[in-house]
C-alpha cells in the first residue's frame, strides 16, 4: 500500500517558508563582483523605513550656455567651447556640397539593437538627406531583436572585445571580428517599417586578408563575386548603385580573411552606425588598437562619435568611481586622438530604478555616476549630455516602465523601442537646437566681418 505523504510535503513547504523567512533578514552581498540580492517575502507586510535620499552631486557644471526652458542642452568643456563645430560643419556641407556626414554611437545595451539609435538617424536622415542602416557585423546576438534590419547568418566564429579574453584579435571600431567556416552564409535584407531602409542604394563590405581571395555575393537570382586585396590593414570594398532590398555572401573559408561587416547607405546624408555591445563599460574599447581605430576612420571619416556608458559599472553601493574617472577619461581622449575629424560627446547614464522595501525608486548611486561622467568630459575637454535630466530626473524610469505603452522595461534601466524614440525625440531637439544656435553665431559673426567661428 502505497503512503501517505501529505504530511512530508507540507513539512517541506514549512521549512521553505521558514528558511525564506530568515534570509529575508540578510543583507544583499557581493560575492567576486556578482550581487546577490536579498529575499524579502515579507516586503508587503513589513513597515517601510523611510526610502534613501539620492546622494546629491558636488561638482556644478563649470559651462552652461543659454538653453531654452525645458531643454537640457550640451554643456561644452573644450577649451576653446567648440566641441560640436566638426559635426556642425559636415551638416551645412551636406546642403551644399551633398556630402556624406558619418556618425558612430558607442554604447551597452541600453542602445544595442538600435533603440533610440534609430529614431535619431530616421530624424536626422529626414532632416539631411541619406538612407540605409549604416555598419552591420557579420554576426550578432541581438539579430532577431533588431528592426531596423533583417539579417540571418550561419557558420562563422565570431569574437568580440567582450567575451573573447585575452586572446590577440584584430578588432575593428564595432567591437566584432568574424572567422568564416564551411558552408558559411550571411543575408541582409531591408524593411519596410522606414522607406530610407527598405532598399539598399550603396554596400561597402569590411574585411582584412593576407591572401588573395573570391567573395561571392548575390542579388535576387543574380549572382557576382569580386576578388579581395591583399593589404594586411583594413579594408572597405565598395559595391555602387545595387537598388536591391536583400544582400547574401558567402565567404571562403580561411583563417587568412577577417570579416567586419558591411554598411548600408546612400551617397550623401547623413549614416549613423550603432556600435552598442552589451556589458561594455566603455572601457573594453582598449581592446581595439589605436591603429584599427585610426585604420577603420581612415575608411569613415567620422563627424560625431557618440559615448553612451556607465549603467553597467553604477550599482547601489557603488561610491567610489575615482579608477572609472581615470580609466574612461583616458579612453576619451584616445578616442579624440583616433578619430581627429569628429567631435566627441559623453551621454550621461540614464536613470535606473531599484527596489528598496518594497518599491522602486531611483538608484541612490546614479547621481554620484553622471558626476564622475562630467568630469570624466570635463578631463578630456569633450562635449556632455546630461540624458538623465533630459529624461526627467529623479524616478522618470518608474514612470516609463508603467506608463502604456510602456517606454522601458521591468527591469528598471532599459528602454523598450518605444522609450528609445522617446529619448531620442529629446536627443534630437536638442541637438538641432545647438546646430541652429551654431549657424545663427556664425552668420552673426560673419555679418561683423568674423569670418572665423
Amino acid at each position: 500500500m502505497l503512503k501517505n505523504k501529505l504530511f512530508h510535503s507540507f513539512l517541506f513547504s514549512f521549512f521553505v517558508l521558514v528558511g525564506l523567512v530568515i534570509f529575508s533578514f540578510f543583507p544583499k552581498a557581493n560575492i567576486i563582483g556578482f550581487e546577490v540580492k536579498n529575499v524579502d517575502i515579507l516586503s508587503d507586510i513589513r513597515f517601510d523605513e523611510p526610502l534613501k535620499k539620492t546622494i546629491k552631486p558636488t561638482i556644478k557644471k563649470e559651462f552652461v550656455d543659454t538653453c531654452p526652458t525645458g531643454t537640457i542642452c550640451f554643456e561644452d568643456y573644450s577649451p576653446k567651447k567648440n566641441a560640436l563645430n566638426q559635426i556642425f560643419e559636415a551638416l551645412r556641407d551636406i546642403h551644399e556640397n551633398k556630402s556624406k556626414t558619418r556618425i558612430a554611437f558607442f554604447g551597452d545595451s541600453f542602445i544595442e539593437g538600435d533603440i533610440l539609435t534609430a529614431e535619431v538617424r530616421k530624424i536626422l536622415q529626414n532632416r539631411f538627406g541619406g538612407g540605409g542602416v549604416g555598419f552591420i557585423p557579420i554576426t550578432s546576438e541581438i539579430a532577431g531583436f533588431r528592426q531596423t534590419i533583417a539579417h540571418r547568418f550561419k557558420q562563422f566564429n565570431t569574437y568580440n572585445i567582450i567575451t573573447n579574453g585575452k586572446t590577440q584579435i584584430p578588432f575593428a571600431a564595432a567591437g566584432y571580428c568574424s572567422y568564416p567556416l564551411p558552408g558559411n552564409l550571411v543575408t541582409y535584407a531591408g524593411v519596410n517599417s522606414n522607406k530610407r531602409l527598405k532598399r539598399f542604394n550603396n554596400i561597402r563590405v569590411f574585411y582584412e586578408t593576407s591572401s588573395k581571395e573570391t567573395i561571392n555575393y548575390a542579388i535576387g537570382n543574380k549572382t557576382m563575386n569580386f576578388q579581395t586585396n591583399v593589404l594586411n590593414k583594413l579594408h572597405a570594398e565598395n559595391l555602387p548603385n545595387l537598388r536591391t532590398n536583400q544582400i547574401s555572401f558567402v565567404f571562403p573559408p580561411s583563417q587568412n580573411l577577417k570579416l567586419y561587416g558591411i554598411s548600408i547607405e546612400d551617397s550623401s546624408g547623413v549614416v549613423i552606425d550603432n556600435f552598442g555591445m552589451k556589458s561594455n563599460s566603455g572601457v573594453a574599447l582598449a581592446k581595439i588598437s589605436d591603429t584599427r581605430h585610426k585604420q577603420f576612420d581612415s575608411l569613415q571619416n567620422y563627424k560625431l562619435i557618440v559615448l553612451q556608458y556607465g549603467l553597467n559599472v553604477v550599482g547601489p553601493n557603488t561610491t567610489n568611481l575615482d579608477w572609472y574617472i581615470k580609466s574612461m577619461t583616458r579612453m576619451v581622449k584616445r578616442m579624440k586622438r583616433n578619430y581627429p575629424n569628429a567631435s566627441i560627446l559623453l551621454l550621461s547614464v540614464s536613470d535606473r530604478g531599484t527596489r528598496q522595501n518594497g518599491k522602486y525608486q531611483t538608484m541612490s548611486t546614479i547621481p554620484l555616476m553622471i558626476e564622475a561622467q562630467r568630469k570624466i568630459a570635463k578631463n578630456a575637454g569633450v562635449a556632455f549630455w546630461d540624458m538623465f535630466e533630459a529624461m526627467g530626473g529623479q524616478n522618470t524610469i518608474i514612470k516609463y516602465v508603467m506608463n502604456k505603452p510602456a517606454l522601458a522595461n521591468k527591469d528598471f534601466t532599459h528602454l523598450t523601442f518605444k522609450g528609445g524614440e522617446k529619448i531620442a525625440g529629446i536627443f534630437t531637439n536638442t541637438f538641432l537646437y545647438e546646430y541652429k544656435k551654431y549657424n545663427d553665431k556664425k552668420a552673426h559673426l560673419r555679418a561683423m566681418g568674423n569670418i572665423t567661428y
